[in-house]
C-alpha cells in the first residue's frame, strides 16, 4: 500500500483564474520603466543584480522622482558583455536605448538622455513577460511558456523575459510597451492575439489589467468606458477629472479624444477572497475592485 501523503502545490495564479477574479483596473502604476538587460538569473530584488550597487541605487531613484518602475530584462540574444539600457515614456509612447557594455554601465548617466535634444526616441512596440521565479513561482510556471511562445510568434518584434511588473496571482503578466499596457492570466493561445492586435495599435480586451499610466480607478474607468463604447484603440484618449470622493465613492467627469463626454460613478467594493494573494503569503486578504454603478452619456452643447 501506498503510503505516502501527496501536499497539494498551491498556485496563486491558477486560484485567480478558478475564482474568475476581474482584471480591470490591476495594473502596477507607472509611467515610466528603465529596462537593463541582465544575462544572469534574475535575482529576487533588483539591488542584487550584479551591477555597481551605488548605480542601482541611483537608477531606482531615478525611478521613483519619474514614478517609474526599474525591470531586469534578457532574450536569447542576451550576453555577459554587452548590455542595453532602455527608458520608457508611457505617457508620450516613446522610449530610448544604450547600447554599451556590462563593465560600463554604471558610467551611464540616463537622466541626461532624458533630458537630451539629442536623443533618439522610438515608437515601435515590444513586450517584456515577467518569468521571475525568485519572486513567485507562477511567475516562472505561467510566464516562460508564454514568453517562449511570443519569442517565436514574430522575429520582428522585440520580446524579453523580465522581472516582476507587479501581480503575482495574475501571472503570465504582459506588458506591451511603450505604452504600458498591462496584460493579466495570459496563456499561449493568447499570444497571437496580443501580438496581432497591438501591431494595428489595438488592446486585447480579453485579457486587459489596465494602463499602467493611469490610477487604480482610472484604470477602472478607461476599462469600462471601452467595453461601452467598444472602443479598443491604442490612441483613444481618455481624460478624467475627479468631482466627488466620499469613502467608497468616487463620481468623475471623463471626455475622450473624439468628443465624448461623461460622468461615471464607480463604488470600490471589498471581496472576500477564499484564497492566497501570492504563493508566498502566509495569511488570507480581501480584494478590491471597482464597480461601474452609473455611466451618464453628456450630450454636445449645439
Amino acid at each position: 500500500m501506498d503510503n505516502e501523503i501527496k501536499k497539494e502545490v498551491f498556485f496563486c495564479s491558477a486560484a485567480s483564474r478558478y475564482f474568475k477574479e476581474q482584471l480591470a483596473g490591476t495594473a502596477a502604476n507607472a509611467g515610466a520603466f528603465i529596462l537593463i538587460e541582465h544575462a544572469n538569473p534574475f535575482p529576487e530584488k533588483i539591488i542584487e543584480a550584479h551591477f555597481d550597487k551605488d548605480w542601482l541605487r541611483d537608477i531606482q531613484q531615478l525611478a521613483k522622482s519619474l514614478k517609474g518602475k526599474v525591470l531586469l530584462i534578457r532574450n536569447k540574444k542576451s550576453n555577459f558583455k554587452d548590455c542595453k539600457v532602455s527608458f520608457v515614456d508611457c505617457k508620450a509612447g516613446r522610449y530610448f536605448t544604450i547600447q554599451t557594455t556590462v563593465d560600463k554601465v554604471s558610467s551611464i548617466k540616463l537622466s541626461d538622455h532624458i533630458a537630451s535634444v539629442d536623443t533618439q526616441w522610438q515608437t515601435d512596440p515590444f513586450f517584456v513577460i515577467c518569468t521571475n521565479g525568485k519572486k513567485d513561482k507562477c511567475c516562472a510556471k505561467f510566464g516562460f511558456p508564454v514568453f517562449k511562445f511570443f519569442e517565436s510568434f514574430n522575429a520582428d518584434v522585440n520580446v524579453w523575459e523580465c522581472t516582476h511588473v507587479g501581480g503575482d496571482r495574475f501571472a503570465a503578466n504582459v506588458i506591451a510597451m511603450p505604452f504600458g499596457i498591462y496584460y493579466g492570466h495570459v496563456a499561449v493561445e493568447d499570444v497571437g492575439h496580443i501580438m496581432v492586435r497591438t501591431l494595428l495599435r489595438k488592446i486585447y480586451k480579453n485579457k486587459f489589467r489596465g494602463s499602467s499610466r493611469r490610477s487604480f480607478y482610472e484604470q477602472a474607468i478607461e476599462c469600462h468606458l471601452r467595453e461601452h463604447l467598444q472602443n479598443y484603440d491604442i490612441d483613444f484618449e481618455i481624460h478624467t477629472h475627479l468631482l466627488k470622493h466620499e469613502g467608497d465613492h468616487y463620481e468623475v467627469d471623463v471626455t475622450t479624444s473624439n468628443n465624448g463626454h461623461y460622468v461615471m460613478d464607480l463604488e470600490r467594493v471589498k471581496i472576500d477572497y477564499p484564497h492566497l494573494l501570492t504563493c508566498k503569503a502566509k495569511k488570507q486578504e480581501n480584494i478590491s475592485k471597482f464597480k461601474l454603478a452609473k455611466l451618464e452619456v453628456i450630450p454636445a452643447v449645439s
